[in-house]
């Protein structure tokens, strides 16, 4: 077990790159949710169309959900990553408080 922790000096800038990463995962959830938009309407309503849509239709719903709780995790990975480095700064005060 560590004997001290240490905070680095850019922890809380360095989850925030965490925030950055959710936004381009955003993205690329826009773009798929526009391509299945487009996949529903395109493919028809005949027998293929429907063979199509059996196909895509689901694993298409379940990429979205994927990526979106992709960006969820990463959004929570940042604000518990910077809520940590808070609670570091707020030691680091009161362990200084305490010294005057």
């Amino acid at each position: 077990m560590a004997k001290r922790l240490m905070k680095l000096e850019d922890l809380k800038s360095a989850f925030g790159k965490f925030d950055e990463m959710s936004e381009l995962v955003e993205k690329v959830k826009v773009e798929i949710v526009e391509v299945g938009a487009k996949n529903r309407t395109a493919a028809g309503s005949d027998q293929i169309g429907k063979q199509y849509h059996e196909k895509v239709d689901e694993p298409t719903e379940n990429l979205t959900n994927l990526v979106d709780g992709i960006r969820n995790k990463l959004l929570s990975i940042s604000r518990h990553g910077q809520d940590t480095a808070d609670l570091f700064d707020a030691t680091d005060q009161h362990a200084t408080d305490l010294v005057k």
